[in-house]
């Protein structure tokens, strides 16, 4: 399996909304709140995220990396999940970053992937909506 990581544009923000306003995406976020593609357009225009689009060897638009500083986030739309995209783009983000930092929740099952990837639980957690949500941490 090939992918390819672009940075995120102003043209990907209707996918972007697709993956993350889905149920399944929004219960294992921090903020859960569905947002509009005006608000999506005013976050992108005001923050100039440094996101980055997932692409398979067909060109397809299967999800995005979230980059905030050293914390990262995967979300992988629906028609591609279970099929190692996720693996593979953070195994690709990683090979060039000797730190990053993560947030799961405790029960979501992607927590295995991030073990196997070499990231450790620090200890800290908050509780969300009556469930831990972790802080893992990945050191080269």
């Amino acid at each position: 399996m090939e992918i390819t990581l672009k940075p995120l544009n102003k043209n990907n923000l209707r996918f972007l909304l697709s993956v993350r306003n889905i149920e399944s995406t929004r219960t294992q976020l921090k903020n859960d709140t569905s947002f509009t593609i005006e608000e999506c357009v005013d976050w992108f225009e005001k923050l100039e995220p440094s996101w980055l689009m997932i692409y398979n060897e067909n060109s397809e638009a299967v999800g995005y990396i979230r980059i905030e500083g050293d914390l990262i986030g995967c979300d992988i739309h629906p028609d591609f999940r279970r099929k190692g995209y996720a693996r593979k783009a953070y195994t690709e983000y990683l090979k060039d970053t000797d730190y990053a930092e993560l947030d799961v929740f405790e029960d979501n099952h992607a927590k295995k992937l991030y073990q196997e990837l070499g990231f450790v639980e620090t200890g800290e957690y908050e509780t969300l909506r009556n469930r831990k949500y972790l802080k893992m941490i990945y050191k080269k």
